[in-house]
């Protein structure tokens, strides 16, 4: 994706205003192919794959468009306890609650040298790794012949789940992480035709992790 920047755009407040409390409404997005270093990292988890497995494409066990739409619907649609979208500060802090949550190695897989609250033009080259990075959760990731995804309405099962025990055991704990994480997200096998995007209303004192936004 290339948005261009003007100078104000690097600008911290170049306006006076606080531009992180401006509230999201919309976003563009296209999806990025997976990087080399996630495809390092999955191939680093050593699932015991036979070499014809190994060359096939790396592939989401929980598909990656299920786990976007559910980002986009938190951050865009009913982000905060009144059902409209986070501020540019809020996206921050959730998204980064996200990557905490799943332990995600943020230097194997190079975060942006950039302070998202400084810029705009650094909001968004962090945003973007941000959700790129958490919709393609190296944990979540495998290599191997599998069911298929069915356009994303499957859990794309890999053919050697019952047969390989260390994968057996990557990918559940992924689809478990990644329901306690991300809010509203369905990690069930399939989901019928309808758009994976949920939501739950927000209970005080037992989703500690929808944090108090103002």
């Amino acid at each position: 994706m290339f948005i261009p920047y003007t100078e104000r755009d690097t600008q911290l407040n170049p306006t006076g205003t606080n531009w992180l409390q401006d509230r999201i409404v919309a976003f563009q997005r296209q999806r990025s192919p997976l990087s080399y270093a996630v495809r390092q990292a999955v191939v680093k988890f050593n699932d015991q794959m036979t070499d014809a497995d190994k060359k096939t494409v790396v592939k989401h066990f929980i598909p990656w468009i299920r786990i976007f739409r559910q980002l986009a619907a938190n951050i865009v649609t009913h982000g905060d306890q009144n059902g409209r979208g986070m501020t540019r500060a809020q996206s921050i802090e959730y998204l980064n609650w996200v990557l905490n949550a799943l332990k995600v190695d943020q230097a194997q897989l190079k975060r942006p040298d950039v302070n998202p609250e400084h810029d705009r033009h650094s909001y968004d080259v962090w945003i973007s790794w941000a959700v790129d990075t958490i919709c393609d959760w190296p944990e979540n990731l495998f290599q191997g012949q599998s069911t298929g995804d069915g356009g994303g309405n499957k859990v794309d099962v890999p053919k050697t789940l019952y047969t390989t025990p260390a994968l057996q055991q990557r990918v559940e704990e992924a689809r478990v992480n990644l329901k306690n994480a991300i809010r509203g997200l369905d990690v069930g096998h399939e989901i019928g035709d309808a758009l994976p995007v949920m939501y739950e209303e927000y209970i005080p004192g037992e989703d500690e992790w929808f944090l108090p936004y103002a």
